[in-house]
């Protein structure tokens, strides 16, 4: 029995323990676990971030399929693209494309000769992409190993095809 007490105070358990055997613990048990729980708090705030300029740049690229769907003019489609988006699209970012059924490829869009609408034809296929799109990252080069990340940015894109109306 008295050995055990002497075992036990060593390491620091029952009455008149020194704690010398978990001296520190504390410390490297902190250590260890605060780079993980901020990694992850800054992943969650960086990937929530991420996808609300995402979401919302496919909600300016529906938005400009919608129009473009319904044959309003190119100006008017980038327009749409603009105020349904993210304040940082340009006009040069907005891609406003065909499909082309003889060549199964995808030709720009442009007006009719009147400029009331454009020039995809009936049943014909309209898709609106918006691209390089530079999204800031709030915690800087924290996360520089992601795939697109470049000077501080991450390119985003985002598209959407819609029928000709």
């Amino acid at each position: 029995m008295r050995r055990q007490q002497e075992t036990d105070r060593c390491l620091g358990y029952g009455p008149g323990a020194t704690r010398g055997g978990r001296r520190g613990a504390a410390l490297v048990e902190f250590v260890i676990v605060v780079p993980l729980l901020l990694l992850l708090i800054l992943g969650i705030m960086e990937f929530g971030v991420i996808m609300h300029d995402y979401i919302m740049l496919a909600e300016g690229a529906r938005e400009g399929a919608r129009t473009a769907a319904i044959g309003r003019p190119v100006k008017e489609i980038q327009n749409r693209v603009i105020e349904a988006s993210l304040p940082g699209v340009s006009p040069t970012m907005i891609q406003i494309t065909e499909l082309d059924p003889a060549t199964g490829g995808w030709v720009a869009v442009s007006d009719k000769a009147s400029g009331g609408q454009n020039n995809v034809p009936s049943d014909g296929i309209v898709r609106v992409t918006i691209h390089a799109y530079p999204h800031r990252m709030v915690t800087g080069n924290f996360f520089g190993w992601l795939p697109g990340y470049s000077n501080g940015f991450m390119n985003l894109n985002a598209s959407l095809t819609m029928r000709r109306e």
